[in-house]
């Protein structure tokens, strides 16, 4: 595993709502929608690299209390100036050493953590161990298979990305730690036709053969959102099926 390099700016690694390009924001914001499945209004939540906090506010709007952390000082300052709530608290910690007691809370919430991490292994259990039983887990990550693909067809890499897994791997990891889990993978929503062609393209030929600007193109001509214009939260879905073609995983992850 490469050593992640050190992060420098606020938007290294991060979301910035109006600087971030729309595609971008509104597929992590995507993700916090649909989590919004497993917060009930009773539930004390924590989310661990919470970025700018875009995100943490709308899981402030359905939860009893929200607990945010980041290890980038800037990141948390941020958040508080921009995405301040009276049950939302914001707090410099280290994902990997969290410094919290065992069982006290009702869901975790970790988006586009998972492939930052030196140790996923370790991470995994302290999440176990501070969540109350019957606690959930939702956590995000780039699908490799995909990610991969994707990237070299623009020409790009990403130093941050050190932990990436692909289908089999990731399912199989998370249920070694969380047996009672879903996989879910986050896709482009497009017509019925597009959703055809997609599940029968296992091998991820489009990313393989056809370059990125063609590959736009094509998309959009099968209702596709246009990526930088028209990309809104319903521009993309989520189902446990074709877990290979995801561009990401998100696991919904129950403690015993």
């Amino acid at each position: 595993m490469n050593a992640k390099p050190q992060t420098v700016s606020l938007d290294d690694e991060r979301i910035i709502p109006g600087q971030t390009d729309p595609a971008t924001y509104q597929s992590h914001l995507a993700r916090y929608h649909f989590a919004l499945r497993w917060v009930m209004p009773g539930d004390d939540v924590l989310e661990t690299a919470c970025g700018s906090g875009y995100g943490t506010k709308l899981l402030a709007g359905r939860a009893k209390t929200v607990l945010a952390t980041d290890y980038s000082p800037l990141a948390i300052g941020y958040a508080r100036h921009h995405f301040p709530a009276s049950n939302l608290a914001f707090a410099v910690m280290d994902c990997q050493q969290m410094a919290l007691r065992a069982s006290s809370f009702d869901v975790i919430v970790s988006f586009e953590v998972f492939e930052h991490l030196e140790d996923a292994a370790a991470y995994l259990s302290q999440c176990k161990q501070v969540l109350r039983p019957g606690g959930r887990l939702l956590l995000s990550t780039p699908n490799r298979a995909t990610h991969d693909l994707h990237m070299r067809s623009i020409g790009r890499d990403n130093d941050f990305h050190i932990n990436l897994m692909d289908s089999r791997r990731f399912v199989s990891f998370i249920q070694s730690y969380f047996p009672d889990s879903q996989v879910y993978g986050q896709r482009r929503r497009g017509n019925w036709l597009y959703g055809a062609l997609r599940a029968a393209d296992v091998f991820n030929l489009r990313l393989r053969l056809v370059s990125a600007k063609r590959r736009e193109h094509i998309q959009e001509s099968f209702g596709v959102a246009p990526l930088q214009s028209e990309a809104t939260l319903d521009s993309w879905a989520f189902t446990p099926r074709q877990l290979r073609q995801a561009n990401n995983f998100v696991a919904v992850c129950r403690k015993a």
